[in-house]
């Protein structure tokens, strides 16, 4: 599993309706404002990096988002057990 950090940078004017958006998406989650005018960040879980990379270009196709920038990212092993 890939777990990234993400911070999105919006028009101001669409922050809104950006985040309606950004909550519809399969695996991201906890969409709150940036702290700036025009930014959001959100958490992206994706089973894989394939996944996690396919997630980002999508993201990056919403109108209103100027660009994902990611703060962090991380691979967990995910117990098989």
């Amino acid at each position: 599993m890939v777990i990234s950090g993400l911070v999105f940078q919006c028009d101001p004017a669409r922050v809104d309706a950006v985040a309606e958006q950004l909550a519809a998406v399969p695996g991201l989650s906890d969409i709150t404002p940036g702290g700036r005018p025009g930014y959001l960040v959100g958490v992206l879980e994706s089973p894989g990096t394939e996944a996690s990379v396919r997630a980002l270009n999508h993201l990056r196709t919403i109108p209103g988002v100027y660009s994902v920038l990611p703060a962090y990212i991380q691979s967990v092993e995910e117990d098989r057990t």
